[in-house]
């Protein structure tokens, strides 16, 4: 269980014996510990309801603000990597461009180096 969930739990148990508990112990009919635990019952229903409510609440803003962060940084990574990827593709082309230039230099001097031979 979650410490949230063990909180709750607490608060409930707690809540429930403690009016029990109070209602029990003052000096009363039989008919008037009903009457106050049906009316304690209702209160704590009540109350219940609404830290229930409340903690709906801010479980369901968590989980948007836990979305749109998510989404914040799933679009930052993404610009992120467009952005290295440009830069790849960019380094790519130019060591391609330098690769044929290096490979024209070189069929110039094997030719070179061929009709020297073919002279010689």
């Amino acid at each position: 269980m979650s410490n949230e969930s063990n909180f709750l739990a607490g608060l409930i148990i707690g809540a429930v014996a403690g009016a029990v508990a109070g209602i029990l112990a003052a000096p009363a009919s039989g008919q008037e510990t009903r009457d106050k635990l049906a009316g304690q019952a209702g209160n704590l229903k009540v109350d219940l309801e609404s830290k229930f409510n409340d903690i709906a609440e801010k479980i369901s803003n968590l989980e948007k603000d836990s979305m749109e962060d998510f989404k914040n940084k799933f679009y930052d990574v993404k610009g992120k990597l467009k952005k290295q990827y440009a830069n790849v593709a960019s380094k790519v082309e130019n060591l391609e461009g330098e690769l044929k230039s290096k490979y024209k230099d070189l069929e110039k001097e094997a030719k070179a180096m061929e009709a020297e031979v073919t002279n010689a």
